[in-house]
């Protein structure tokens, strides 16, 4: 099984309230990563990352849409294993998404907030 859609609203230890949805199935010009901030918001392409907007407390833009072709997790991923590129992300990061993982599922199955165990 794969989950395809969900919604998961978590709470970091300084306090940060985060909700992520996922939407496994949408059309993919729709998906972006909406980070909403005091001051403003960040918006990602969640497919490639081809694109970054930031935007003022108003909504209103604040620097012009970044559209640089980055390179994709994908071709880093490939790019690292064949020893031609270092990879962005390290193995801690793995560990820290598994153990958020783990709690989604086990409140989830509980219904109540779970803690992530681990470092």
């Amino acid at each position: 099984k794969v989950d395809i859609n969900s919604v998961i609203n978590v709470k970091f230890s300084n306090g940060v309230m985060a909700s992520m949805t996922v939407s496994g199935n949408c059309a993919k010009s729709g998906s972006h990563a909406c980070f909403i901030f005091e001051k403003g918001s960040v918006e990602i392409n969640g497919w490639n990352g081809t694109w970054i907007r930031i935007f003022d407390r108003n909504g209103r833009r604040k620097y012009p849409q970044i559209t640089e072709q980055p390179q994709t997790p994908d071709d880093n991923f490939i790019d690292a294993i064949l020893g031609r590129a270092g990879p962005r992300t390290t193995p801690y990061n793995g560990i820290v998404q598994s153990q958020l993982m783990d709690s989604i599922y086990e409140s989830q199955r509980t219904g109540k907030p779970a803690r992530p165990k681990g470092p």
